[in-house]
Protein backbone atom coordinates (compact mmCIF):
# COMPACT_ATOMS: atom_id res chain seq x y z
CA UNK A 1 0.00 0.00 0.00
CA UNK A 2 1.39 3.06 -1.28
CA UNK A 3 1.80 6.19 1.48
CA UNK A 4 0.22 9.41 1.03
CA UNK A 5 0.05 12.22 3.37
CA UNK A 6 -2.81 12.79 5.43
CA UNK A 7 -3.55 15.97 6.98
CA UNK A 8 -5.93 15.82 10.35
CA UNK A 9 -7.95 19.27 10.53
CA UNK A 10 -9.38 19.28 14.22
CA UNK A 11 -8.24 17.06 16.95
CA UNK A 12 -11.14 16.48 18.91
CA UNK A 13 -12.84 13.03 19.00
CA UNK A 14 -13.01 11.91 15.89
CA UNK A 15 -9.77 13.43 14.87
CA UNK A 16 -7.64 11.52 17.07
CA UNK A 17 -9.64 8.34 16.89
CA UNK A 18 -8.40 8.97 12.83
CA UNK A 19 -5.12 9.15 14.59
CA UNK A 20 -5.06 6.40 16.50
CA UNK A 21 -6.68 4.26 13.33
CA UNK A 22 -4.19 5.75 10.52
CA UNK A 23 -1.18 5.39 13.08
CA UNK A 24 -0.64 1.61 12.75
CA UNK A 25 -0.64 1.44 8.96
CA UNK A 26 2.76 0.14 7.55
CA UNK A 27 3.47 2.39 4.86
CA UNK A 28 5.26 6.03 4.76
CA UNK A 29 2.07 7.59 4.95
CA UNK A 30 2.63 10.94 6.79
CA UNK A 31 -0.13 12.42 9.64
CA UNK A 32 0.09 16.04 9.50
CA UNK A 33 -2.46 17.54 12.66
CA UNK A 34 -3.94 20.78 12.66
CA UNK A 35 -5.31 21.93 15.85
CA UNK A 36 -6.16 25.50 17.51
CA UNK A 37 -7.36 24.75 20.86
CA UNK A 38 -4.32 24.66 23.07
CA UNK A 39 -4.99 22.58 25.87
CA UNK A 40 -5.95 19.45 22.97
CA UNK A 41 -2.03 20.69 21.78
CA UNK A 42 -0.42 20.57 25.53
CA UNK A 43 -1.97 17.14 25.54
CA UNK A 44 -0.21 16.11 22.25
CA UNK A 45 2.64 17.75 22.06
CA UNK A 46 4.81 14.95 23.70
CA UNK A 47 4.04 12.81 20.95
CA UNK A 48 3.05 14.55 17.77
CA UNK A 49 4.00 17.88 16.32
CA UNK A 50 0.80 20.04 15.75
CA UNK A 51 0.14 23.24 13.59
CA UNK A 52 -2.38 25.64 14.26
CA UNK A 53 -2.41 26.96 11.12
CA UNK A 54 -2.66 25.23 7.41
CA UNK A 55 0.17 27.38 5.27
CA UNK A 56 -0.05 25.55 2.04
CA UNK A 57 -1.66 21.68 1.21
CA UNK A 58 -0.42 20.63 -2.25
CA UNK A 59 -1.07 16.84 -2.59
CA UNK A 60 -2.44 14.27 -0.57
CA UNK A 61 -5.87 14.24 1.59
CA UNK A 62 -7.59 16.53 3.59
CA UNK A 63 -9.83 15.10 6.24
CA UNK A 64 -11.52 17.46 8.03
CA UNK A 65 -12.74 16.45 11.79
CA UNK A 66 -13.84 20.60 12.85
CA UNK A 67 -17.28 21.08 13.91
CA UNK A 68 -19.44 21.68 11.32
CA UNK A 69 -20.61 25.34 12.72
CA UNK A 70 -16.74 26.22 11.79
CA UNK A 71 -16.67 25.07 8.02
CA UNK A 72 -17.48 28.34 6.75
CA UNK A 73 -15.23 30.27 8.05
CA UNK A 74 -12.25 27.30 7.67
CA UNK A 75 -13.20 27.26 4.04
CA UNK A 76 -13.03 31.60 3.72
CA UNK A 77 -9.37 31.49 5.41
CA UNK A 78 -8.14 28.11 3.50
CA UNK A 79 -9.17 27.70 0.47
CA UNK A 80 -6.62 29.64 -1.15
CA UNK A 81 -3.85 27.38 0.20
CA UNK A 82 -5.27 23.99 -0.92
CA UNK A 83 -4.28 22.64 -4.34
CA UNK A 84 -7.06 21.14 -6.34
CA UNK A 85 -4.90 18.12 -6.45
CA UNK A 86 -5.88 17.82 -2.94
CA UNK A 87 -8.78 15.00 -2.14
CA UNK A 88 -11.04 16.46 0.25
CA UNK A 89 -12.40 13.65 3.17
CA UNK A 90 -15.55 15.12 5.17
CA UNK A 91 -16.84 13.19 7.93
CA UNK A 92 -18.70 16.56 9.14
CA UNK A 93 -22.37 16.04 10.02
CA UNK A 94 -25.28 17.50 7.48
CA UNK A 95 -22.48 18.74 5.08
CA UNK A 96 -23.61 18.03 1.47
CA UNK A 97 -20.42 17.22 -1.56
CA UNK A 98 -22.37 19.89 -3.06
CA UNK A 99 -20.97 22.35 -0.78
CA UNK A 100 -17.75 21.75 -1.29
CA UNK A 101 -18.33 22.06 -4.91
CA UNK A 102 -19.43 25.35 -4.41
CA UNK A 103 -15.71 26.20 -3.47
CA UNK A 104 -13.49 23.89 -4.83
CA UNK A 105 -12.91 22.27 -7.87
CA UNK A 106 -11.51 19.39 -5.88
CA UNK A 107 -12.51 15.47 -6.06
CA UNK A 108 -14.45 15.47 -2.58
CA UNK A 109 -15.12 12.25 -0.66
CA UNK A 110 -18.01 11.72 2.28
CA UNK A 111 -17.98 9.93 5.21
CA UNK A 112 -19.74 8.84 8.50
CA UNK A 113 -17.64 6.44 10.56
CA UNK A 114 -17.61 6.74 14.51
CA UNK A 115 -15.16 6.22 16.74
CA UNK A 116 -14.61 2.58 16.72
CA UNK A 117 -12.11 3.64 13.71
CA UNK A 118 -9.39 4.52 16.44
CA UNK A 119 -9.32 0.68 17.35
CA UNK A 120 -9.64 -0.32 13.54
CA UNK A 121 -12.83 -1.85 14.11
CA UNK A 122 -14.86 0.33 12.46
CA UNK A 123 -17.16 0.91 9.71
CA UNK A 124 -17.08 3.57 7.17
CA UNK A 125 -20.17 4.41 4.67
CA UNK A 126 -18.82 7.05 2.41
CA UNK A 127 -20.26 8.69 -1.08
CA UNK A 128 -17.95 10.45 -3.03
CA UNK A 129 -17.91 12.83 -6.73
CA UNK A 130 -15.21 10.79 -8.43
CA UNK A 131 -14.60 7.51 -9.84
CA UNK A 132 -11.95 4.94 -9.03
CA UNK A 133 -10.12 5.15 -5.60
CA UNK A 134 -8.49 8.22 -6.04
CA UNK A 135 -5.24 7.92 -4.24
CA UNK A 136 -6.14 4.97 -2.40
CA UNK A 137 -7.19 6.60 -0.08
CA UNK A 138 -10.32 4.18 0.33
CA UNK A 139 -7.83 1.44 0.86
CA UNK A 140 -6.09 2.79 3.84
CA UNK A 141 -9.93 3.17 4.74
CA UNK A 142 -10.33 -0.45 5.14
CA UNK A 143 -7.23 -0.16 7.46
CA UNK A 144 -9.62 1.22 9.91
CA UNK A 145 -12.95 -1.21 9.56
CA UNK A 146 -14.95 -1.72 6.97
CA UNK A 147 -16.32 0.53 3.97
CA UNK A 148 -19.25 0.37 1.31
CA UNK A 149 -20.32 3.05 -0.86
CA UNK A 150 -24.23 4.76 -0.67
CA UNK A 151 -25.88 7.37 -1.89
CA UNK A 152 -25.53 10.65 -1.09
CA UNK A 153 -29.45 10.92 -0.30
CA UNK A 154 -29.37 8.54 2.53
CA UNK A 155 -26.44 10.03 4.52
CA UNK A 156 -28.70 12.34 6.68
CA UNK A 157 -30.34 8.72 7.77
CA UNK A 158 -26.77 7.15 7.84
CA UNK A 159 -25.37 9.69 10.25
CA UNK A 160 -28.55 9.19 12.12
CA UNK A 161 -28.39 5.42 13.06
CA UNK A 162 -24.43 5.17 12.55
CA UNK A 163 -22.47 7.82 13.11
CA UNK A 164 -25.18 8.53 16.68
CA UNK A 165 -25.70 5.05 16.56
CA UNK A 166 -23.10 4.34 19.89
CA UNK A 167 -24.84 7.13 21.73
CA UNK A 168 -28.24 5.09 21.56
CA UNK A 169 -27.44 2.06 22.65
CA UNK A 170 -24.97 3.55 25.36
CA UNK A 171 -28.18 5.72 26.25
CA UNK A 172 -30.26 2.15 27.08
CA UNK A 173 -26.87 0.30 28.63
CA UNK A 174 -27.43 3.53 30.61
CA UNK A 175 -30.81 3.37 31.50
CA UNK A 176 -30.52 -0.99 32.03
CA UNK A 177 -28.07 0.22 34.77
CA UNK A 178 -30.29 2.64 36.58
CA UNK A 179 -32.90 0.50 36.55
CA UNK A 180 -31.00 -2.43 38.14
CA UNK A 181 -29.67 0.10 40.84
CA UNK A 182 -32.93 1.37 41.62
CA UNK A 183 -33.79 -2.62 42.02
CA UNK A 184 -31.52 -3.29 44.72
CA UNK A 185 -28.45 -4.18 42.84
CA UNK A 186 -24.96 -2.49 43.54
CA UNK A 187 -23.99 0.12 40.81
CA UNK A 188 -20.69 -1.46 39.79
CA UNK A 189 -22.26 -4.54 39.84
CA UNK A 190 -24.55 -3.78 37.08
CA UNK A 191 -21.92 -1.96 35.13
CA UNK A 192 -20.15 -4.86 35.60
CA UNK A 193 -22.73 -7.28 33.69
CA UNK A 194 -24.42 -4.76 31.21
CA UNK A 195 -20.70 -4.64 29.99
CA UNK A 196 -20.78 -8.48 29.88
CA UNK A 197 -23.85 -8.12 27.79
CA UNK A 198 -22.69 -5.57 25.27
CA UNK A 199 -19.59 -7.69 24.67
CA UNK A 200 -21.65 -10.82 24.06
CA UNK A 201 -24.19 -9.08 21.61
CA UNK A 202 -21.85 -10.21 18.37
CA UNK A 203 -22.20 -13.43 19.39
CA UNK A 204 -25.75 -13.31 18.36
CA UNK A 205 -25.44 -11.91 15.01
CA UNK A 206 -25.62 -13.80 11.54
CA UNK A 207 -28.09 -15.03 8.96
CA UNK A 208 -31.07 -14.07 11.38
CA UNK A 209 -33.62 -10.29 11.04
CA UNK A 210 -33.53 -9.22 14.84
CA UNK A 211 -36.95 -9.84 15.37
CA UNK A 212 -35.91 -13.64 15.05
CA UNK A 213 -33.22 -13.03 17.75
CA UNK A 214 -35.84 -11.61 20.01
CA UNK A 215 -38.10 -14.32 19.60
CA UNK A 216 -35.41 -17.44 20.06
CA UNK A 217 -34.39 -15.48 23.13
CA UNK A 218 -37.72 -15.25 24.14
CA UNK A 219 -40.09 -17.75 25.94
CA UNK A 220 -43.96 -17.89 26.63
CA UNK A 221 -45.03 -15.95 29.55
CA UNK A 222 -41.20 -16.02 30.33
CA UNK A 223 -39.07 -12.87 31.92
CA UNK A 224 -38.15 -11.93 28.39
CA UNK A 225 -41.67 -11.54 26.93
CA UNK A 226 -42.68 -9.57 29.78
CA UNK A 227 -39.90 -6.81 29.13
CA UNK A 228 -40.69 -6.33 25.52
CA UNK A 229 -44.08 -6.58 26.22
CA UNK A 230 -44.35 -3.51 29.06
CA UNK A 231 -41.55 -1.99 25.97
CA UNK A 232 -44.28 -2.32 23.72
CA UNK A 233 -47.11 -0.90 25.97
CA UNK A 234 -45.15 2.04 26.78
CA UNK A 235 -44.88 2.77 22.63
CA UNK A 236 -40.84 1.43 22.58
CA UNK A 237 -41.03 1.64 18.70
CA UNK A 238 -42.66 4.89 18.84
CA UNK A 239 -40.03 6.24 21.40
CA UNK A 240 -36.83 5.10 18.88
CA UNK A 241 -38.70 6.21 15.54
CA UNK A 242 -38.70 9.37 17.19
CA UNK A 243 -35.36 9.77 18.06
CA UNK A 244 -33.99 8.91 14.54
CA UNK A 245 -36.10 10.83 12.89
CA UNK A 246 -35.03 13.89 15.50
CA UNK A 247 -31.74 13.21 14.29
CA UNK A 248 -32.40 13.20 10.71
CA UNK A 249 -33.92 16.28 10.95
CA UNK A 250 -30.92 18.06 12.59
CA UNK A 251 -28.53 16.65 10.18
CA UNK A 252 -30.49 18.14 7.10
CA UNK A 253 -30.99 21.74 9.46
CA UNK A 254 -27.26 21.94 10.20
CA UNK A 255 -27.21 20.96 5.87
CA UNK A 256 -29.29 23.64 5.51
CA UNK A 257 -27.73 26.19 7.82
CA UNK A 258 -24.01 25.46 6.25
CA UNK A 259 -25.38 26.56 2.99
CA UNK A 260 -26.86 29.93 4.56
CA UNK A 261 -23.72 30.64 6.35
Amino acid sequence: MTGIDIHIVGIGNLGISFLEGFKSLKDNTCLYLYENNKETIKNLESSYSVTTDIDQIDNGVLLLCIKPNNLNEFINVNKSKISEQVLIASPLAGVTINHFENHFKNKVLRLMPNLAIRNNSGFIPYTKNYDEDYLHFIEKLNHLGQTNEYPEDLFDIITAIFGSGPAWYFELSSKITDAATKLGMETDDAKFIVEQLILSLPSFLGEQKFGEIVNNIKSPNGTTEAGINSLKDNSFDKIIYEAIEAAVKRSITISKETNDG
